[in-house]
């Protein structure tokens, strides 16, 4: 089974460069602005890793990666989030604890973004 990547970010622009930058390197990957309790129906079993924005003004971050985790269970997780980049170390440390299997501070770094992507869709290959 081929895995897809679900992206969620609530900025258009981020989000537009996210996708684009996945597609250039292959992968299937589908967008949504919203939380994830407007998602449209996603199969859980096709999502191989979400790259997820903390921090969005509409939604606790901590709640969205356990919701994430329950209806996911299986995927991998990305998280990136500007506030990642002030205190990388607990930012990192309390992302992984709640269910991020990876963390990548804003501004966004496509090359960081690609390698996390890659290591973790040849994970679930294994």
């Amino acid at each position: 089974m081929s895995h897809s990547i679900l992206v969620l970010e609530d900025d258009a622009g981020t989000r537009e460069l996210i996708v684009a930058t996945l597609r250039e390197a292959g992968f299937l990957a589908h967008a949504h602005a919203d939380t994830l309790e407007r998602l449209p129906d996603v199969r859980a079993q096709s999502v191989g890793v979400i790259v997820v924005a903390l921090g969005e003004p509409k939604c606790d971050g901590a709640a969205q990666l356990r919701r994430l985790r329950e209806r996911y269970p299986h995927a991998r997780i990305v998280a990136i989030s500007g506030r990642f980049r002030f205190n990388v170390g607990t930012a990192a440390s309390v992302a992984r604890q709640l269910g991020a299997d990876r963390v990548i501070a804003k501004p966004l770094d496509c090359a960081a973004l690609l390698a996390n992507v890659r290591q973790l869709m040849a994970s679930l290959a294994s």
